[in-house]
């Protein structure tokens, strides 16, 4: 008589094996361009809806522009769909955006699709991508 372990393993294996694989997830590389200087940091954040947009990350990587100014963030596993990227350099590494008087000359910003804003925030639909199957590579150059 099989012993329970292996009856066990059987049917998970059954049962396992007639659920569908799942759809291939996407990748996004975003390469930012064009920091003003290497010191602080910069933080790539992904958004995933319009509702979220602005006001809650999806997903969120950071680190330090090289000597030429770039800095790449990868996002794996990603659903295929609609998404946003916001690029901040936040200069003097303080976590908050700085902007510059009447809003000009602060710290590097950037969107998707490279809009620029020179009034305002930017609406979703203006800087969203779409995301398909395998992998997406996006470039944003930040002021």
């Amino acid at each position: 008589m099989p012993s329970l372990k292996i009856t066990s393993l059987l049917t998970s294996m059954l049962l396992f094996s007639s659920i569908p694989a799942s759809a291939e997830l996407s990748s996004l590389k975003v390469t930012v361009t064009d920091a003003a200087t290497t010191a602080g940091a910069i933080e790539v954040t992904l958004f995933d809806s319009s509702e979220s947009f602005l006001k809650e990350a999806f997903l969120q990587q950071g680190g330090k522009a090289n000597e030429n100014g770039t800095f790449i963030a990868e996002f794996a596993g990603l659903e295929e769909g609609e998404y946003a990227v916001v690029v901040v350099h936040d200069e003097n590494d303080n976590g908050a955006f700085d902007s510059g008087f009447l809003g000009f000359g602060g710290e590097g910003l950037g969107y998707s699709n490279n809009v620029r804003s020179f009034w305002g925030r930017p609406d979703f639909d203006d800087v969203k991508l779409s995301i398909g199957a395998g992998s997406t590579e996006i470039e944003i150059s930040i002021d």
